[in-house]
């Protein structure tokens, strides 16, 4: 999980930490701009207060010094108690302005007054900026005449004050006073904390105060006089409105981050959890395309692969061998006790080979019901081969299996040695395979060595299937009916329906040939259903005829034979005591109980079960006893040349006194001599089929047959 942590998490978690630090700086700084937003707010309302306060105090010097009045009182009779009276007692009280003085062109006071007593001397003395005021009104005097005002900020003795100056003029059309007579009113408003609290309240700021030094962290304005020396510092207390702003937001801001970091957490926890499943289940992916599960052994692809591997540049051939085990009775053991018994099975299968290979070969599953043993080298064709006999001379033994001691049926081997290359390592395998699958048509038990010859034969037996279904498609088959005789009667009592492929588009083929083929292929089930729905179909209508068909073991096989029978019967109106099913004992050995739940089955319904090719295989009376049939039909290979052979005499007279005392009917069937018929008569057997009485027949032909019913007395 390292490239996890280096390319995934670490990556994520920087952009995580980044976004964060982007989100507090982006917030940081609109909560300082708010709060230069406002400090400047708080700069500008002071300034407009400060300005305010001295654009007023100079209209109100204006105002007071254009005065005819005052002209009078200045110019033509100069009266300094008016002057006290009127300029000085507003000074006194008024809240517009707290001094007054009069002055000449040079600044020289000619009267003064303040709230706090009379000034006297120059007014430079007692305020700063006094000569650059002075120029800037006789500036204003050139320009406009003696409604010039000026008036601007300046230092005296209480600290700050505002000073505005005008000349002092009448209001009516009096005539310019020439400058050596002049006489200016200058009326000045002193900068007080109370004067500053007016302004806080006016515009809604923090409580401003005049001081010499800004405290830190307060906002603070200079003042000037008008030749811009500081003459004070207005500080307040920022209101920092950005700062609570910023507090509550951030405190959202950072439960936000929280619940993002936590999910960015959880998607990375899941990612990589999702990774580990990923890689385990690759692993697992990985582990079961090559090797299987029951067994813990390498199957087919881990196999090819294994084999693959050992060639390389330097060594691009090898000798290798290859052997193929079928273990035949495996799905036996999984009807009886189950697939966790079966796979017991093969594992201590697995392991008994395994212990007679003692690490010669690798040792491979490689179907569900067969191994595979390799092995690479000079020597391989003989250590397998020996392998594969041995493993074989084991098959007889018990397999122990918890408290079990099962047995399996056989073991077909396939083997095959060959020299491999990275193009043809399936193949050879593939040639095991084949090999295996002839030892098991041919029997079992036995080691079969590959031939390009069986690969022909494959080839051909697969053609003729797909030619089978073409047939079937296409309607080719057809059905002969071979008469079977009541020997005392000479008359057709039924009719056994056998399968021809006469117009077969490539020519005539007899069911020697393509019935192995089918059964084979799992056709024989398709060609069974049609040879007993036509038979039911063709022999239906002829009266009492009994209708004998073969069934194969495939069609037994299936679960629905019992109603696809019915529902022919049905379909026809045909009396199922009328249909007789051949069963053969391959079906009664390789699976008693179901064999017996479907006899039972059929014979419920009416249906009639005879055992076919009785005297063949591992015909025995004892089947007659153990499962409920209706007939035996002798084997001709128990009936021929009975009369000349004493014991087979005695074996078909034993059978028939079993039969008929159990209630069964007997026929013989392939009786082709009239000394076998005779011995067959004379031992109680009644009903005969054969060449002697008839050979199957053409359905007009059986009708013909049926309708003369004349005795055949070539047989008597």
């Amino acid at each position: 999980m390292l490239n996890f942590t280096l390319w995934i998490a670490l990556p994520a978690f920087a952009v995580y930490v980044g976004v964060c630090a982007l989100v507090f700086v982006a917030m940081h700084l609109m909560s300082s701009e708010m709060n230069a937003i406002d400090s400047d707010r708080g700069k500008k309302a002071i300034a407009a207060a400060v300005e305010s306060l001295v654009v007023g105090l100079g209209e109100s010097a204006a105002d007071e010094a254009t005065w005819t009045e005052a002209y009078i009182n200045t110019y033509i009779e100069p009266n300094p108690a008016w002057h006290d009276s009127t300029w000085g007692s507003t000074a006194r009280i008024s809240d517009t302005f707290d001094t007054a003085i009069l002055t000449d062109v040079d600044g020289n006071i000619i009267f003064g007054e303040t709230n706090r007593g009379p000034v006297t001397g120059t007014l430079a003395n007692a305020f700063s900026g006094v000569p650059s005021l002075l120029r800037e009104l006789e500036s204003g005097i050139a320009t406009v005449g003696d409604d010039a005002t000026v008036a601007h900020l300046s230092r005296n003795d209480g600290g700050a004050a505002a000073l505005a100056g005008a000349v002092v003029h009448g209001n009516s059309g009096q005539a310019s006073i020439p400058r050596e007579h002049r006489r200016i009113l200058w009326l000045a408003k002193q900068l007080d904390d109370a004067m500053l609290r007016g302004v806080a309240a006016r515009f809604e700021l923090p409580l401003p105060r005049l001081v010499s030094k800004p405290q830190p962290g307060h906002d603070w304005m200079a003042l000037t006089d008008a030749t811009d020396a500081e003459i004070a510092i207005i500080d307040w207390p920022p209101r920092r409105p950005g700062d609570p702003a910023f507090a509550h937001t951030i405190t959202v801001a950072v439960l936000v981050m929280l619940v993002i970091g936590a999910l960015v957490f959880v998607v990375l926890a899941l990612f990589r959890r999702s990774i580990q499943q990923r890689a385990v289940a690759d692993e697992r992916d990985w582990y079961n395309a090559r090797y299987d599960e029951i067994t813990g052994l390498r199957n087919r692809f881990g196999l090819v692969e294994h084999i693959s591997r050992q060639l390389t540049k330097k060594r691009p051939e090898l000798p290798v061998a290859v052997a193929q085990i079928d273990v035949d009775g495996v799905l036996d053991v999984t009807g009886l006790y189950g697939r966790e018994t079966s796979n017991q099975l093969l594992t201590a299968l697995a392991e008994r080979i395994e212990a007679l290979a003692d690490g010669t070969v690798t040792l491979a599953r490689t179907a569900p019901s067969e191994f595979s043993i390799e092995r690479s080298g000079e020597d391989a064709r003989e250590v397998v081969s020996s392998l594969a006999e041995r493993i074989i001379a084991t098959a007889a033994d018990p397999v122990p299996v918890g408290a079990l001691k099962l047995k399996i049926r056989g073991l077909s081997v396939g083997f095959v040695s060959a020299t491999a290359t990275r193009d043809n390592v399936s193949d050879i395998v593939r040639m095991a395979e084949t090999a295996g699958a002839r030892a098991r048509e041919t029997g079992g038990n036995h080691l079969v060595v590959y031939d390009p010859r069986i690969e022909d034969e494959r080839r051909r037996r697969i053609e003729l299937q797909a030619d089978i279904r073409r047939g079937l498609d296409a309607g080719e088959f057809d059905l002969d009916y071979q008469p079977i005789i009541d020997f005392r009667t000479q008359g057709v009592i039924g009719v056994e329906a056998l399968m021809r492929w006469n117009r077969r588009a490539a020519g005539p083929m007899g069911p020697g040939e393509f019935i192995p083929a089918a059964e084979a292929s799992g056709l024989i089930d398709d060609l069974g259903m049609f040879a007993l729905r036509r038979a039911i179909e063709e022999i239906g209508p002829l009266g009492n005829l009994k209708i004998s068909v073969n069934v194969s073991t495939a069609q037994l096989r299936n679960p629905t034979l019992p109603q696809t029978v019915f529902t022919a019967l049905d379909e026809w109106g045909v009396d199922p005591a009328r249909l007789q099913l051949e069963v053969t004992e391959s079906f009664l050995v390789a699976h008693p109980d179901r064999a017996i739940k479907l006899i039972e089955q059929l014979r419920q319904a009416g249906v009639l079960i005879a055992l076919d090719d009785f005297g063949t295989g591992y015909s025995s009376i004892g089947y007659l006893k153990q499962f409920s049939f209706d007939r035996v039909k002798l084997d001709r290979s128990l009936v021929a040349d009975i009369d000349s052979d004493p014991v087979q005499a005695a074996l078909v007279e034993s059978t028939m006194i079993y039969a008929y005392a159990m209630g069964l009917a007997v026929t013989a069937e392939g009786v082709e001599r009239r000394e076998e018929a005779a011995l067959l008569s004379r031992l109680g057997c009644r009903e005969f089929q054969g060449y002697l009485f008839a050979r199957p027949l053409k359905l007009a032909q059986l009708m013909r047959l049926i309708g003369e019913q004349e005795p055949l007395k070539a047989a008597s």
